[in-house]
C-alpha cells in the first residue's frame, strides 16, 4: 500500500511542476488592409433667391451634378400666381446696373454658345444655356419643382457656378429676342458650390420636369 501512495505522490508533484499551456490569443491575426477613402458625393450648388426691388420673392434653387446633366430643384415663394420666366444670367451680381435697373448687374442670359433665345427643350444651338423656360406659381405664390437640364454643367463652357439665377415677373414667351419678354426681375441669387446637401436648406420635393437637349 505504501509503494502505491508514494507513486501517487510523485505523479502529483510532477504535474504541479509542469509548465502551464499558453492561453490561446483572443486577437485574430492582423493584416495590412488599405482603407478606401469614402467616395465623394455629386457636385452640389445653391442659389439663395432674394427679392428684387421689394417684390417679396424669396427661396432657394439647388443644382446637382448628374454627370451628363444637371438637376435643378427650386422652391420659391412670394410670386404672383401664374408662369414666371426662369433663367441663368451672365454674372454673379444681383445689384442694379449703371442705368439703375433692379438686378441689372446680372447682365443678359448666360449664353456661352452664342445661340438665340429659345425654349429649354430646344437643341443647344437654338437656346441659351441659361434658358430654363418658366416656372409655375400656385395661388399661394409658391413655385416648387424639379427639372433635368442636359445643357448645363458644373465644368466647361456651360458651367453654372458663379452665375446668377433670375426669376421674372412675367411669362417667357420662348421666342422673343433676346430674352423672351419675361418682364422685370423680381428674384435673384448667385450660384455657389456647397459641401453637403444640408447646406442647401429645405427645398422640398416636387414634380419632375424633364428638359431634353
Amino acid at each position: 500500500m505504501r509503494p502505491l501512495l508514494f507513486a501517487l505522490a510523485l505523479l502529483v508533484a510532477a504535474c504541479a511542476d509542469a509548465p502551464a499551456p499558453e492561453p490561446a490569443s483572443a486577437e485574430a491575426p492582423t493584416t495590412d488592409v488599405a482603407t478606401a477613402p469614402s467616395p465623394s458625393g455629386p457636385g452640389r450648388a445653391v442659389a439663395q433667391i432674394a427679392e428684387v426691388d421689394g417684390s417679396g420673392v424669396t427661396g432657394s434653387v439647388e443644382f446637382v451634378d448628374l454627370g451628363d446633366a444637371v438637376e435643378v430643384r427650386y422652391n420659391l415663394s412670394g410670386l404672383t400666381p401664374g408662369e414666371h420666366g426662369f433663367h441663368l444670367h451672365q454674372t454673379g451680381a444681383c445689384g442694379p446696373d449703371s442705368t439703375g435697373t433692379p438686378a441689372g448687374a446680372a447682365g443678359g442670359h448666360f449664353n456661352p454658345l452664342s445661340s438665340e433665345h429659345g425654349a429649354p427643350s430646344a437643341a443647344p444651338a437654338q437656346r441659351h444655356a441659361g434658358d430654363l423656360g418658366n416656372i409655375l406659381a400656385e395661388a399661394t405664390g409658391q413655385a416648387l419643382g424639379v427639372r433635368i437640364d442636359s445643357v448645363l454643367s458644373f465644368e466647361g463652357p456651360t458651367a453654372i457656378l458663379g452665375k446668377a439665377v433670375l426669376v421674372h415677373g412675367g411669362t417667357d414667351d420662348l421666342t422673343s429676342q433676346p430674352s423672351g419678354d419675361a418682364g422685370p426681375r423680381v428674384g435673384c441669387g448667385v450660384i455657389s458650390e456647397v459641401a453637403s446637401r444640408s447646406e442647401t436648406g429645405n427645398l422640398g420635393e416636387g414634380p419632375i420636369e424633364g428638359i431634353e437637349p
